[in-house]
């Protein structure tokens, strides 16, 4: 695919989505607003649960940040279920990357990615679990690789389970906040959740220390 061509595509699929969005809110009459869409969905029982936790779990592999998904779940369940349920596609989605890391990333996937995954692996083994939580929990932290080197390294799998699950909430629900307000822009709420998402990126790199290890170069 040509590069310009791209700017033009995805031009044409956010209308297509306003279009298919107006032809489903007229068919089954759902507004646009976060109540009528989350009644919508608990209508559906367990399976808007188990989707979007699959959603969650294999984003990576289907080219999906996590920013987008988890701010879908607040979209679609509100901020309590959208970080439980963010939470736990989180945890699953770090340990299938870890899996199939410690399984055969050594001998086979390893070697693809290259001298920037080396680094991040041995960062890793510097740090332990508590770069693994900071990259969960940061909003904006590299959490894919990170789990994904995880595997690659020594790290032991209990202590690495245990830092996604404290971090994998926090940034559960810095999204899921904020996505359940993104259907009423300019409220106070809305603000709210814009800045309490900033101040949860920004924060971290106030200490000294964490901004060494994030950033610093590994020799």
């Amino acid at each position: 695919m040509h590069r310009h061509r791209l700017p033009f595509l995805l031009l044409l699929l956010v209308v297509g989505l306003f279009v298919a969005g107006g032809v489903v809110r007229g068919r089954l009459g759902i507004e646009f607003e976060a109540n009528s869409i989350q009644q919508a969905i608990s209508g559906l029982g367990w399976k808007a649960p188990a989707v979007f936790v699959a959603l969650v779990v294999f984003r990576h592999f289907l080219l999906m940040p996590s920013v987008v998904v988890l701010s879908a779940g607040g979209v679609c369940f509100g901020t309590a279920l959208g970080t439980t349920f963010g939470a736990l596609g989180i945890l699953l989605s770090a340990a299938l990357k870890f899996g199939v890391g410690r399984g055969i990333g050594r001998d086979w996937l390893r070697p693809r990615y290259g001298q920037a995954m080396r680094a991040l692996e041995r960062r890793v083994e510097t740090a332990g679990p508590f770069l693994v939580g900071l990259a969960t929990a940061y909003p904006t932290g590299p959490m894919g690789p990170v789990h994904w080197a995880s595997g690659f390294s020594t790290l032991a799998a209990f202590p690495f389970l245990v830092a996604v699950a404290v971090g994998a909430p926090l940034r559960a629900f810095a999204y899921s906040f904020f996505g359940s307000t993104l259907l009423a822009p300019g409220t106070p709420r809305f603000y709210v959740a814009t800045l309490l998402l900033g101040i949860a990126a920004l924060l971290p790199l106030a200490h000294p220390s964490v901004r060494r290890r994030l950033f610093a170069s590994t020799d």
